[in-house]
């Protein structure tokens, strides 16, 4: 959302205008004996709320702190509140009852109070969300399970709604309702949500989550809605009032802003993945073509006009894997089955060691087996460390070694090479390839070296 305050502001200005009008301009009341109209709102509602709710607890998943918990938290209260407390009895009766209604005051209060919070509250993360969000929901349900049953035990106390020709009289203009309990209640909600719409506000601006600009927006309707239920007492389930579309914009604003922040975390997320398989490839190129073809061009170079049939043959060799690593990075199709890295390394490595003509010395300890992408970094890391050995430090000589630890795999691949400072920048994309590989399935890779002390690589899988 692009000028959240500007947003804010305008709704605000709009939704005041329609208050004051409605203050001043006794004809038309804008309050309508509608029931089929009074009806669809108490269905469409608390839908909404609810699809809303489930974004609001998604998001809550992704991003656990103690703003998004109490956001969570309050989305719920107004969505329950909503459903038990003024649907399922509206469209059970023709006249709402009085315990109903005052549970839906205490409903909608839990849920307003909560909505503030989150505004307020520091964006702290959570170090145990599951844990916190199974306990605010028992705790929640059980405080909304209170607040009905105390409704109902106390029916004889709570202040009676007025019927009849109480309710006919509403029809001629605003009529702010005598209870001052049932007032003051709208009147301080109305207070609360502007409150919260100027923290989220800034929370947008600091932030510039866009989430919270759509919850500020959200929370300017709702404190409309209760200003004109001040004016327009609700109380009568075939009455329709502004406020009744300020609360169903408020619900609406709640869903949209949800959604659109849902559509952009997953839009973002295949970006990423996008981003994270082209790197992949680019380390498949550099690992299995590049290094092909770079021993091609070294070979082809050193050629001056007769070719001996052993030449021909690793130059013919070289030319097929280099062919089968293009439509490996092409095809990019990779097994969900386990496989043995003992043979696959052994085979890639030794193919590496004498293509550059360096002592292999191999240690490996047999029936190691890894789900298929592990298995691939593993060799391809291995490959790339041998072919470093080989081709940057002069080695002579390179020990593998391939180790169980734990539930994890250990690769430990040495030389006796001229060694280099890790300290400075390397120019190729060989390290950071090996780096990256061993992060994209979990793993660790340690190098250690030091000019002339040769170089160690060790990747923990």
């Amino acid at each position: 959302m692009r000028g959240a305050r500007i947003s804010v502001l305008a709704v605000s200005a709009v939704a005041g205008a329609l208050i004051i009008t409605m203050a001043l301009l006794p004809q038309p009341s804008f309050v309508y004996h509608q029931p089929v109209l009074q009806a669809a709102f108490a269905t469409s509602v608390p839908l909404i709320a609810l699809a809303a709710d489930f974004l609001v607890i998604s998001r809550f998943i992704r991003r656990p702190s103690v703003t998004e918990l109490a956001l969570a938290c309050s989305v719920t209260a107004l969505a329950l509140s909503e459903l038990a407390f003024v649907t399922i009895p509206m469209l059970s009766d023709h006249v709402r009852p009085g315990p109903p209604m005052w549970a839906a005051v205490g409903g909608s209060s839990l849920g307003g109070v909560l909505f503030v919070l989150a505004s307020v509250v520091p964006h702290r993360k959570l170090r145990r969300p599951g844990l916190a969000l199974a306990a605010s929901g028992v705790t929640l349900t059980a405080t909304l399970l209170l607040i009905g049953i105390l409704a109902a035990s106390f029916a004889a106390r709570l202040p009676k709604i007025p019927i009849g020709a109480a309710a006919r009289s509403l029809l001629a203009g605003p009529h702010p309702h005598a209870e001052a309990v049932l007032s003051a209640l709208e009147v301080l909600l109305a207070v609360s949500y502007g409150v919260a719409a100027a923290g989220f506000l800034r929370r947008f601006e600091q932030s510039r989550d866009k989430f919270f600009g759509w919850l500020a927006v959200a929370a300017v309707l709702a404190a409309a809605s209760y200003l004109n239920y001040f004016l327009y007492p609700d109380s009568y389930s075939q009455l329709v009032s502004i406020g009744d579309i300020f609360r169903f914009c408020f619900y609406a604003a709640l869903l949209a802003g949800a959604s659109r922040e849902t559509w952009s975390y997953w839009h973002t997320l295949s970006e990423a993945a996008v981003l994270e398989e082209r790197q992949r490839i680019a380390r498949d190129l550099h690992d299995g073509l590049a290094q092909e073809l770079a021993y091609l061009s070294r070979n082809i170079n050193s050629l001056d006009g007769t070719v001996d049939k052993e030449t021909t043959a690793a130059l013919r060799r070289a030319a097929e894997r280099a062919q089968l690593e293009i439509r490996v990075a092409i095809s990019t199709l990779a097994s969900s089955r386990s496989q043995s890295v003992n043979a696959a390394i052994a085979q890639a490595v030794s193919v590496v060691a004498g293509r550059d003509h360096i002592k292999l010395e191999l240690d490996i300890v047999p029936g190691i087996r890894l789900p298929a992408t592990r298995a691939e970094a593993l060799v391809r890391i291995a490959c790339e460390a041998v072919g470093n050995a080989a081709r940057h430090s002069g080695a002579g000589q390179v020990s593998l070694s391939l180790r169980r630890q734990g539930s994890r795999v250990r690769l430990r691949v040495s030389d006796n090479g001229s060694g280099f400072d890790p300290a400075v920048p390397a120019g190729g994309f060989g390290l950071t390839s090996m780096h990256d590989r061993a992060s994209s399935v979990g793993g660790d890779l340690r190098i250690s070296s030091e000019p002339g002390g040769g170089t160690e690589v060790v990747a923990t899988l």
